[in-house]
């Protein structure tokens, strides 16, 4: 079988590799992007409900600190140079506006992740960037100055190529990690994975029998075993058949799972310190003995809630006049430091990002270039990059992509 000659050969065709082979093109170099399934960018498709949450409004040193510190700086360059301001100026330019919704989230404003998609791929054609489908990459090699990208059917030289593979999450869109075996041929170290951006499974019973309800304003964080809080978030709650979802909960879930389970803490007052709680609650007793314990808890907790929280402090039909010290402090504790045992998120199958990845330290943040093995670039998820939910690994991927392409 001859092999077909190349600059770039781009491997995986979501948001990540799309934008390299057209940045790549655009600088004249021919370009070939394999991507394993019949149809590319089926993640962008099925995101955000099918309506593609492409980017965020967060900016500077704050839109760094969203992926954390070792990973925001790592991001640093990439970010620096692409801005979410110019990729909502970028899909402009591609004839998909993009318009602003709650939690600093940027959609098309079409809402259609179809839209985002056909704009990727048409900019790929402009450049001159070659796609093919139903192209599994089998193995790559390096062979004097070239790099041979075996496929089923073919075999491509290039004498550079980008792993834009993705990782682990959303294994019905086919993603399998194939690309850290390509990489760890080169001699990259692979971090543990875990699910990100997940549902988390909480067997408590009457977190499951509220099921339907949905909190705002109220806090959650991640928990390890020691105790220890690791992220905070103040943002949508929703109770689930099998635990808590959310933009707030589905955060936590690489914690979770990468402290292999801990806890939730949850919040319900965050607005108020505890000693403020109980100095309002004592004088609500002085006026109103004969209400119940329940109508202490913030008016904006839905009752079925308000009355879950009483049985778990034990003060179930308890009136204020009879309320005393020790309910008193157990219903303080369930409101501001409700903490609820959580071993795992829905996994894989229902997680948006993987965390772990590539080991950054093995990778040049400035050109994505393997420090390993030079015309080896990497870019979006196969790396050791996430971030929260709101476009942030979208914008990840486009910028870490758009690097790659740049120096490929």
């Amino acid at each position: 079988m001859s092999a077909l000659e190349v600059d770039v050969v781009v491997i995986g065709g979501g948001a990540a590799g799309l934008f390299a082979a057209a940045t790549a093109a655009n600088r004249g170099r021919t370009v070939v992007l394999l991507e394993k399934n019949e149809r590319p960018g089926l993640k962008i498709l099925i995101s955000g409900g099918g309506r593609c949450n492409v980017t965020t409004t967060r900016s500077g040193k704050d839109l760094e600190l969203q992926y954390g510190e070792r990973r925001g700086r790592f991001l640093r360059h990439s970010l620096h140079g692409l801005p979410p301001t110019s990729v909502v100026a970028h899909f402009e330019r591609l004839g998909v506006p993009l318009r602003e919704e709650d939690l600093e989230k940027l959609f098309p404003v079409s809402q259609k992740a179809r839209d985002v998609l056909e704009a990727l791929l048409a900019d790929c054609r402009r450049s001159g960037a070659q796609v093919v489908t139903s192209a599994a990459v089998l193995s790559v090699a390096r062979d004097g100055d070239r790099f041979v990208v075996a496929t089923n059917d073919r075999v491509w030289r290039a004498h550079s190529v980008i792993v834009a593979t993705g990782g682990l999450s959303y294994r019905k869109t086919g993603a399998t990690g194939d690309g850290y075996g390509f990489v760890r041929s080169f001699g990259h170290s692979i971090t543990s994975t875990y699910p990100a951006l997940a549902p988390l499974q909480v067997d408590a019973a009457w977190v499951r029998q509220l099921q339907g309800i949905v909190l705002h304003g109220v806090e959650i964080a991640s928990m390890d075993r020691d105790g220890r809080i690791k992220t905070r978030r103040t943002r949508p709650v929703l109770f689930t058949h099998k635990g808590l979802s959310g933009p707030a909960p589905m955060d936590l879930a690489g914690d979770i799972e990468e402290s292999h389970g801990g806890m939730v803490r949850l919040d319900f007052a965050p607005n108020a310190s505890i000693a403020e709680l109980e100095s309002q609650w004592l004088e609500s007793a002085k006026h109103h003995g004969k209400r119940l314990a329940a109508s202490l808890l913030p008016a904006e907790l839905p009752d079925r809630l308000r009355t879950a929280l009483c049985a778990l402090a034990g003060c179930e039909g308890i009136t204020l006049a009879n309320l005393d010290r020790a309910a008193r402090q157990r219903l303080l504790s369930v409101v501001k430091d409700l903490r609820v045992p959580c071993e795992r998120s829905l996994g894989f199958d229902h997680a948006e990002v993987t965390r772990g990845g590539v080991a950054l330290d093995e990778v040049d943040p400035k050109s994505m270039q393997s420090r390993l093995q030079p015309g080896l670039f990497l870019c979006g998820e196969v790396l050791d990059i996430d971030g929260p939910i709101g476009g942030f690994n979208f914008q990840a991927a486009f910028a870490t992509g758009r690097v790659a392409g740049l120096h490929a």
